[in-house]
């Protein structure tokens, strides 16, 4: 493909992702940011090859939309796999002590991260809850009717949010190595220097930052769960479902056992 033919269906996705977000079609939104990034890299152009009047600001970075880390089974995974996602689609995560996350890079990879995240959450949520359902049945067996008392559901309650908790806190590590076992082309290394300068540029003009530290907690984790979570890390597919269709060859739904 002639660069400038690959330029003009650059231009075409722009116009396109432009008017999904416009009308809230997110799924075809990141889909057009996602081949835009692909043909950069690709062809090692830059926006400001795109668009050459605005080359003095050939990377222009945005903030996204901000996302909770709240969660029952403790919060710290969700900024982990967020950071991970951004890591690796040329962005960078961020989080408020009041909890809320956001990343910056482009608009185009923003949104891809953005997705993404909102995305794996789901999975990961509704995998762990299977292999708890799994996990329950080897406690029945081994225990039986002892577990039918009102203390037992106690305890057993107590037990299911610690599993699934060990369960989410192995996820971001295996997600890590799964984009590790990909390995970087020159163009995306030089996108990704590029890319991390523009990110520290526009952090130090536009936010003001406390020297206030937060602790992260330690607890114990159940191995066997923290293991699955890493697993279903490293196996799962880095090619976002979109409505509810997967793309060829994911495992979103084939949970490890």
């Amino acid at each position: 493909m002639e660069k400038d033919n690959v330029i003009q269906k650059i231009q075409k996705l722009l116009k396109l992702q432009f008017n999904a977000e416009k009308i809230g079609s997110t799924g075809e939104a990141f889909q057009a940011a996602k081949m835009v990034r692909k043909l950069l890299m690709e062809y090692n152009l830059s926006m400001s090859d795109i668009n050459p009047d605005d080359a003095h600001e050939s990377v222009k970075m945005a903030k996204s939309e901000e996302m909770t880390s709240g969660s029952m089974y403790g919060n710290h995974w969700k900024y982990e796999l967020l950071g991970v996602i951004a890591q690796n689609n040329l962005c960078q995560a961020y989080k408020r002590i009041s909890g809320k996350m956001f990343v910056i890079g482009t608009p185009e990879n923003t949104v891809i991260v953005h997705e993404f995240y909102q995305y794996l959450v789901t999975v990961f949520r509704r995998l762990a809850e299977e292999h708890w359902v799994n996990a329950l049945k080897d406690l029945e067996r081994e225990y039986g009717p002892r577990l039918r008392t009102e203390e037992a559901d106690k305890t057993t309650d107590k037990i299911r949010r610690k599993y699934i908790r060990s369960y989410l806190q192995g996820v971001p590590y295996g997600l890590q190595e799964n984009y590790d076992s990909q390995k970087p082309t020159s163009a995306e290394t030089t996108l990704v220097v590029c890319h991390k300068e523009a990110i520290n540029d526009y952090v130090k003009n536009n936010f003001e930052w406390s020297d206030k530290k937060t602790r992260k907690r330690t607890r114990q984790v159940y191995g066997d769960a923290y293991d699955l979570g890493h697993a279903d890390g490293r196996s799962v597919s880095l090619n976002r479902q979109i409505a509810g269709k997967e793309e060829e060859g994911t495992l979103f739904f084939e949970p490890n056992t």
